[in-house]
């Protein structure tokens, strides 16, 4: 794993070194995005053929007279189109709360010296230094371990910390 990654366990990666990689590989972050508008939301719910089939059979039942099953297939595909924009609101509500939650600091040797860093400055190679509580910065391989226990809840359920075997990666 040295020679793939090009780091020092010991050292760290140096000053220059990990602002090459910041430059090359950029921030360790989720990209931005422009939450879509409610109106945008609420009209590409009717991009669907299904959708399509039913706005033509509600035409369909308009020109030949029957409409109060035209207004019954119009208020439903509205209905739909409704739940649908708010569903998703709140999904892009939740993904700008995710972004701000996992904005934390990391603590990494570089050049020998342990430096308290943005989590998005993290970089391919870093030595990244835990403490009890902290949250894991990026995607990383463990070096080394003491007593590791690993609070994965938000990913398996599991109410109590899940205890980690202790492993040296030479």
């Amino acid at each position: 794993i040295k020679e793939i990654l090009k780091t020092d366990f010991h050292d760290g990666l140096s000053k220059e070194e990990a602002f090459n990689r910041l430059k090359k590989y950029g921030l360790n972050k989720i990209k931005d995005f422009k939450p879509d508008s409610k109106l945008k939301i609420f009209l590409a719910q009717f991009q669907s053929p299904l959708i399509y089939i039913l706005l033509f059979a509600s035409l369909i039942f308009y020109i030949t007279g029957d409409y109060k099953d035209s207004l019954i297939i119009l208020f439903v595909l509205i209905f739909n189109a409704t739940i649908g924009t708010f569903q998703e609101s709140r999904a892009q509500n939740a993904l700008l709360s995710l972004r701000r939650f996992i904005e934390t600091k990391a603590t990494v040797i570089r050049s020998s010296q342990e430096e308290i860093i943005d989590s998005s400055e993290v970089v391919l190679g870093d030595i990244i230094l835990l403490k009890e509580g902290e949250k894991v910065p990026a995607d990383a391989r463990l070096i080394e371990t003491k007593n590791l226990k690993i609070d994965e809840s938000s990913l398996t359920g599991e109410s109590i910390p899940i205890h980690k075997i202790e492993k040296i990666i030479e």
